[in-house]
């Protein structure tokens, strides 16, 4: 095998293993909002969100979307999972998920209608001629 084979055959392998990211902003509450976002399964924002608030947190918002194996920028073949919580009491609500990104849209059926067939046939007596369209 060759090295670009056994390169890109690691960076598959790791790319499953993506470590949930994290950022925080500080809400119109005053209180920090926090957005944990992984891949491949919603349990990595579970746990970040439970290290960083060292407990209980609120779910606020959570969200799915597809993308590619690194990244979510365009569509690809990895769900990426987004989680904005609150540290503090909960509510009691979990995330959804609800898939939020770019979706195949069908192109819309044209049905042509059926062409009608006419017959026309004529039939000639002498020097006169009848025709009859159906």
């Amino acid at each position: 095998m060759s090295k670009s084979g056994l390169v890109v055959g690691a960076l598959l392998v790791l790319t499953g293993c993506v470590p949930p990211e994290q950022t925080a902003v500080v809400g119109p509450s005053g209180q920090v909002m926090s957005l944990a976002r992984c891949s491949q399964s919603p349990n990595g924002c579970y746990q970040q969100a439970s290290e960083t608030c060292q407990g209980s947190y609120q779910v606020l918002d959570s969200y799915s979307k597809s993308g590619g194996l690194i990244a979510d920028v365009l569509p690809g073949p990895v769900t990426w999972y987004y989680m904005n919580y609150q540290c503090g009491a909960s509510d009691g609500r979990t995330p959804s998920f609800p898939f939020r990104g770019q979706q195949y849209v069908p192109p819309p059926i044209v049905v042509n209608p059926a062409p009608v067939t006419t017959t026309t046939n004529c039939n000639r007596f002498g020097n006169n001629v009848t025709c009859t369209t159906r």
